[in-house]
């Protein structure tokens, strides 16, 4: 199976264009690549309902409900470009010395790598 390759990556800011959450934006905190999914920070929140647990050393674990970030399509977010702060597209330029850089397509700045 081949990956796929994801003009998003971990720590950009985006902004999701479809769906129950369209129109909010937050930072990406990871990729699941095999898939195509991006997990987005307060976006796609769902609750789990975990049952009170005991372990053999005697460790108690609560339960409760658990809230956490599902993932979602990347072809359902835009990357936010840093220098104009609008959703964009991207394309890629390749240095001189081999190295590869995001570009954004309205304002023709590098879109620096985060983290």
């Amino acid at each position: 199976m081949t990956q796929k390759k994801l003009n998003i990556r971990t720590g950009d800011t985006v902004k999701v264009i479809s769906g129950n959450y369209s129109g909010a934006t937050g930072q990406v905190l990871r990729t699941i690549l095999t898939k195509g999914l991006v997990v987005v920070q307060d976006v796609n929140m769902r609750k789990h309902h975990q049952r009170p647990t005991s372990s053999s050393q005697g460790e108690i674990k609560e339960g409760g409900i658990l809230t956490y970030e599902a993932p979602i399509q990347v072809s359902n977010v835009m990357l936010i470009c840093p220098h104009c702060d609008e959703p964009t597209r991207t394309t890629r330029r390749h240095d001189l010395d081999g190295t590869i850089e995001r570009i954004c397509k309205r304002c023709d700045n590098p879109v620096p790598t985060v983290g």
